[in-house]
């Protein structure tokens, strides 16, 4: 039996999450969970920042060329900063030995290597000619490139294969001249690849639950579960092998995670850890003590990382968000949410994420009644999308049954303005076509009386054929930008 001394860690990546694994008390913390899916991870030595992969897409979705073509917004995050998006579905990295971060870009059918200090620059390199890894669900073009190791200037790839079968690439690194690519008799869908101080190369056949050595071909050892394996991890001692349930793309997110422990001198099981239903296990590397199935350096932020007490942060986030929102209640007094709830920022805005939706209501405020009221408004980053609208609603408390003045981003400088309508059903555009030259920030102001609503936009007024029969209580309809409650 092996005795795993005490504070060991682990960290996993899965489809949902980013986990903290401590081998001795199997303590499982979540570390983050909101920067896109998690697959690749790696660190430079002497570096306090982890090194992630982030795909940013919908996997379930990737069927067919057209949603590939769009899925190159895939990134790499260092620490707190992050890339420009460059990689289509990426799946394994690693930090190498000549300073750059090398990529599965599976997606784009490549190996892409990028120096984080010119990010400009990437270095290509493929096994065949296919561009993408697919062009629809039945033609199947690409290699399904997911694995990389490094050791003694080469660099061994695994390609899953599809129903091609699974093969080992070679490259010279850091030329990346191919030198040789060597098919995995019998098998596909393989993860992972561990080059051994021994010469043994070790893989996950993730298809049948199991790790085999590719030299004799030979199972070194079995789950006899049902399950997928795939993320490997490796001390003199053990080895940790991730296991997730089978299950189509579209539940990976929701299935259970685990990890195994194998004695390394027999590759029999010696543990097991029920890790939670974070979805899909992608990839395991030991944290503060040497992993040969990595590159053998030490995190040297792994202080850092663990002097954060997560739990009490977390409790004391949800309180101050609360005093927050109770704080913001008095600036947005004469409001009632009626759908959604925004997150309150340090600087008091109410901001809603572009996958989110709110909607507050004047209180007391039918369109015959004269009222005022301005806010200012932001949106934020460069990704397009999202919308603010000054609203009339006539609903009972869903998102339906309104007129709306909308201020849509169109690019990363500029938005424009419409007419929209909510008949009880669905939404349709409803007035002139759309007024271009809207600020990303500014300043709303309305005024409505008997006669007629009026809407400024920074000091400019909106025509009136804009806001012709807007009828019900006013309110702010938003999603994907901040509100701040006007001084």
């Amino acid at each position: 039996m092996i005795e795993v001394k005490e504070e060991v860690y682990a960290l996993v990546t899965t489809t949902r999450a980013l986990l903290l694994v401590e081998l001795h008390s199997k303590r499982v913390t979540p570390l983050e969970w909101d920067r896109g899916e998690y697959y690749g991870l790696s660190w430079f030595p002497h570096s306090e920042d982890l090194v992630l992969s982030h795909s940013l897409i919908d996997n379930a979705k990737l069927q067919d060329l057209t949603a590939y073509a769009q899925s190159e917004v895939g990134i790499l995050s260092i620490g707190d900063r992050s890339t420009q998006g460059f990689l289509s579905q990426p799946h394994q990295i690693v930090c190498g030995s000549d300073g750059r971060v090398i990529c599965t870009n599976t997606g784009r059918n490549a190996i892409s290597v990028l120096d984080p200090s010119r990010p400009d620059v990437v270095q290509e390199a493929r096994i065949s000619s296919g561009r993408w890894d697919r062009l629809d669900s039945h033609e199947v073009i690409g290699d399904h490139l997911n694995s990389v190791f490094e050791r003694d200037g080469h660099l061994y790839v695994i390609a899953h294969g599809h129903g091609k079968g699974s093969a080992l690439a070679i490259f010279s690194y850091p030329e990346m001249s191919l030198l040789s690519v060597e098919p995995v008799k019998n098998r596909t869908g393989l993860h992972n690849i561990w080059i051994t101080s021994e010469g043994q190369r070790i893989a996950c056949h993730s298809e049948s639950g199991s790790l085999i050595e590719l030299n004799s071909n030979a199972v070194l050892w079995e789950s006899g579960c049902p399950i997928y394996t795939r993320g490997l991890a490796a001390t003199a001692d053990f080895a940790l092998i991730g296991e997730s349930e089978k299950s189509s793309r579209e539940l990976r997110r929701a299935t259970m995670s685990g990890l195994w422990m194998l004695d390394r001198k027999t590759w029999q099981p010696v543990d097991f850890f029920h890790l939670g239903p974070y979805g899909g296990v992608h990839d395991v590397r030991l944290l503060n003590v040497s992993d040969e199935a990595h590159h053998g350096h030490v995190f040297a932020g792994t202080r850092a990382l663990l002097a954060h007490d997560r739990d009490k942060e977390r409790v004391a986030n949800r309180i101050r968000a609360s005093k927050r929102r109770q704080h913001s209640r008095e600036a947005w007094k004469t409001f009632e949410f009626v759908f959604g709830t925004p997150q309150v920022r340090a600087d008091n805005a109410l901001k809603v994420a572009q996958d989110q939706l709110c909607l507050m209501t004047r209180t007391e405020t039918e369109s015959n009644v004269s009222s005022e009221f301005d806010f200012d408004y932001a949106f934020e980053g460069t990704e397009a999308g999202g919308h603010i609208s000054v609203v009339t609603y006539r609903g009972s408390g869903s998102d339906t049954d309104m007129n709306a003045v909308l201020i849509q981003r169109v690019s990363e400088s500029e938005a424009t303005l419409s007419r929209w309508l909510h008949d009880g059903r669905h939404w349709e555009s409803h007035g002139p076509v759309p007024l271009a030259g809207i600020p990303l920030r500014g300043r709303v102001q309305v005024a409505q009386s008997e006669k007629r609503l009026q809407l400024l936009i920074d000091g400019r007024e909106i025509p009136q054929e804009y806001m012709d029969g807007m009828e019900g209580r006013l309110g702010i309809r938003w999603c994907g930008a901040a509100l701040f409650a006007a001084e």
